[in-house]
């Protein structure tokens, strides 16, 4: 077969091989370069720097940590801080900003205006003075000894919120948590499909699975609530909630809300007219009209973008470093800091949010296409 460059086929496939190959080239270019530069500076590019001990401390930690611990388990710490704040901050900012970008569309001039305003403060502000807005707010709450004392157990100080919690381990715990959530969301899901039964029997049923798994993890001889006890500059039992993981929290959320308010807002106007008047023709109320066409067809809309949202959101856990919490970022540069292994933990960074992006990716697909309705699937 000979080679025309008339051919369109035979070309494309030429300029996309020369194309490979001089991205390959430049690519082996700079790895010789770095390794040529690295040996010059005495550096060692490896893996065995993760056994060694860090020497430093992590302020938060959802796991044991200390001095003697090595950097495969401060990296360890990191990733899971990272998921911690991530999940709780797009969650808030996916609630909130629901509800807000409803009350957008709101008949009530009042509500309405309310959720303007909101949208045009907190998404017109950057994100990261936000974080020190909030951060700054909590760091000058009275000290342990002026503690403000919230019903039901809280105490509010500089030294972070501190709050009842539950006396199970933490692996018994977060298994009771994702049965209930899991549970519940198929539950829903099967009564929508089949239109049999209640949903709150199978939610009801998860909560009984639930408990049933917390109380088996339940730690022996305490009671099943372990209640915040301030003694001197500090408490004593209970969880505790960080300055810096509290103000990324509120950070992030308000500011995600904002922009998930307007996703949620374009959701609900792109859904046409004629099938919300044709709902009320058949007799229903404003309730079943919102809950039953409005609701489902407004995040079948929304998920692509919704993923974008989620996703950027997750990568913004990493203004935390500005505060002082120890992100999965935050743990690399100071990892990086102590031992030198900069290609190496920056390689580890990139796999790290990779890794996270890509399962937040298809699990959002996933559901597109299980809410994608007949002959939409692909």
């Amino acid at each position: 077969m000979t080679f025309s460059f008339g051919n369109r086929k035979q070309r494309d496939i030429l300029l996309q091989a020369v194309f490979l190959a001089v991205v390959l080239t430049l690519l082996l270019i700079a790895v010789m370069t770095t390794r040529r530069n690295l040996e010059i500076q005495g550096l060692s590019v490896g893996w065995s720097f993760l056994n060694y001990a860090t020497g430093s401390s992590i302020v938060f930690s959802l796991i044991h940590y200390d001095l003697d611990s090595s950097f495969a388990r401060a990296l360890l710490v990191g990733f899971i801080n990272t998921l911690f704040l991530g999940t709780i901050s797009v969650s808030l900012a996916v609630l909130l900003g629901t509800v807000i970008g409803t009350a957008r569309l709101s008949s009530h001039k009042l509500v309405k205006s309310i959720a303007g305003v909101y949208v045009q403060i907190f998404r017109n502000i950057p994100l990261i003075l936000q974080a020190f807005f909030w951060y700054a707010i909590f760091v000058n709450f009275p000290s342990p000894r002026q503690a403000i004392a919230v019903p039901g157990g809280f105490f509010m100080s500089n030294r972070g919120i501190f709050f009842p919690m539950f006396n199970i381990e933490a692996w018994y715990l977060l298994a009771a948590i994702a049965i209930f959530i899991i549970g519940s969301i198929i539950s829903v899901a099967v009564a929508r499909r089949t239109g049999r039964g209640s949903s709150l029997v199978g939610i009801f049923l998860s909560l009984a699975l639930a408990f049933i798994v917390g109380y088996a993890g339940r730690l022996a001889d305490t009671p099943l609530f372990d209640m915040p006890q301030p003694k001197g500059l500090r408490f004593l039992g209970g969880g505790t909630m960080t300055p810096e993981l509290g103000s990324a929290i509120v950070a992030i959320a308000l500011f995600g809300a904002s922009y998930v308010a307007e996703i949620v807002r374009a959701g609900f106007l792109s859904i046409p007219t004629g099938l919300i008047e044709a709902a009320h023709a058949l007799g229903l109320g404003n309730w079943h009209v919102f809950w039953r066409i409005r609701l489902p067809l407004m995040i079948r809309r929304i998920l692509p973008t919704m993923t974008n949202q989620i996703i950027w959101l997750m990568k913004a856990t990493t203004i935390g470093i500005a505060i002082g919490f120890p992100d999965y970022f935050g743990v690399v540069a100071n990892s990086i800091n102590h031992s030198g292994q900069t290609i190496s933990l920056i390689f580890l960074l990139i796999i790290g949010f990779w890794a996270i992006n890509m399962t937040i990716s298809i699990t959002m697909n996933a559901i597109n296409r299980a809410l994608a309705l007949p002959g939409h699937k692909k």
